[in-house]
């Protein structure tokens, strides 16, 4: 069976992020200047104002392959008025090489990511208004994508082996169960294990770094939500915590530690608290007690980077929280770009994939607007957004990387 990619020696902190004309750009921090990564086919052949503008391949959603050797990211042309034609691109990591690794049919990509091996990537198509199915593209069949299953909403994450999906779905036909949590075979979308009929209210069922569990919310009698272990050998499950509303969980990357959020409101999308249980011992404490939009392990394991929102909910702030210290770290308040805040909306989903924390816990990144230099919120509309790095340290000021709407580091 195979296992993750990895890497030899320590791992060098690399951004890949959305810039300018759509295009994809990557900045190792301790350098001067971006590299571009993609290129549009028309680039500087027609106006912004032409018709045959539209038809400029832009980029977006680039990430990393855990190995480092590639970058995937989705390709769009046409709109949506005229013939959109969709597609997923991987770009090596110096730019040399680019190829087309599946041609969507104009299926609107939604969210992507690599397989723990790097040798094949699962992303999220919508193929109709409330249609979406999760397709499964080979680096060794170039072409085509396999459809394993198809509901909304869908969330999922792979195994560590890269073998197996858990996968949390609502079916889009009326047939029950409706909604269910289940085990795939990732080749084929086989129904390995059927985990639950009655999920909770949470995005991204979480297979832990060991493999042999996996963590999921179901619904209880009462409405509310409980949070489970699944042991994926054995099929038996135990509970872990309970929540009214919307719960969301992040294993640390050693795997001896689970941080989940709750929620106490329904239908909320902000944790009022971030706990963390350790499950030798089985303790559960309070890391974070305040409105969090969004949590994240620090890849060494030894904080949680969180993001809470401003009294008026316009505004986030980028804190870290030791979790052998009392006392948080603010770092930042800015306003988030469209595709800064969309990632933040699924931010469970996109953590093991489009990593806002550096590999080596150094940073964060963020891509947006900085409320203190470059606008009054009212003037949003007139500043292109910017790619910021910031370090996890006090009194540290946030370094520009240019103009970018997305960004994210690669893989720990």
């Amino acid at each position: 069976m195979e296992r993750t990619a990895k890497i030899e020696g320590p791992v060098v902190p690399r951004l890949v992020y959305t810039g300018a004309d759509d295009n994809v750009f990557m900045r190792v921090p301790s350098e001067a200047q971006s590299h571009q990564l993609t290129w549009s086919w028309e680039e500087g052949a027609a106006s912004e104002q032409s018709q045959e503008a539209q038809l400029r391949l832009a980029h977006a959603w680039p990430t990393w392959a855990p190995d480092e050797s590639r970058v995937a990211c989705f390709g769009m042309r046409g709109s949506e008025k005229a013939k959109l034609e969709t597609l997923l691109y991987v770009v090596s990591a110096d730019g040399v090489e680019s190829w087309e690794l599946a041609n969507l049919a104009g299926g609107m990509p939604i969210y992507g990511n690599w397989s723990p091996c790097a040798n094949s990537f699962a992303t999220l198509v919508q193929r109709g208004e409330q249609h979406l199915t999760l397709e499964v593209a080979s680096l060794e069949h170039p072409g085509k994508t396999t459809s394993l299953v198809s509901g909304a909403p869908l969330f999922w994450s792979w195994s560590p082996c890269g073998d197996r999906l858990a996968v949390h779905v609502r079916s889009s036909r009326n047939t029950p169960p409706s909604a269910r949590v289940v085990i795939l075979e990732a080749g084929s979308g086989r129904v390995m294990r059927e985990v639950s009929t009655t999920p909770g209210e949470f995005r991204a069922p979480m297979w832990s770094p060991h493999e042999d569990l996996v963590a999921y919310v179901e619904d209880d009698e009462g409405g509310g939500n409980v949070l489970f272990l699944l042991d994926v050998e054995s099929g038996e499950k135990a509970p872990l915590g309970a929540s009214a509303g919307m719960m969301a969980a992040l294993w640390s990357p050693d795997g001896r530690s689970l941080a989940f959020g709750e929620s106490t409101h329904p239908n909320s999308p902000a944790f009022s608290v971030v706990k963390i249980v350790d499950l030798e011992s089985g303790r559960i404490s309070s890391c974070v007690d305040e409105s969090v939009a969004g949590f994240f392990w620090s890849p060494p394991g030894n904080a949680l980077c969180y993001l809470t929102i401003d009294s008026q909910r316009s505004h986030l702030c980028w804190n870290v929280q030791p979790r052998e210290a009392d006392e948080k770290t603010e770092l930042i308040r800015f306003l988030p770009s469209r595709e800064q805040m969309l990632v933040l909306s699924f931010f469970d989903q996109y953590a093991l994939s489009h990593p806002p924390v550096a590999p080596d816990g150094s940073a964060v990144t963020l891509a947006g607007y900085l409320l203190d230099r470059e606008l009054l919120s009212s003037d949003v509309a007139k500043v292109a957004s910017r790619v910021y790095t910031m370090q996890l340290t006090k009194d540290a000021q946030p370094q520009s990387v240019g103009r970018g709407q997305f960004a994210c580091w690669n893989l720990p």
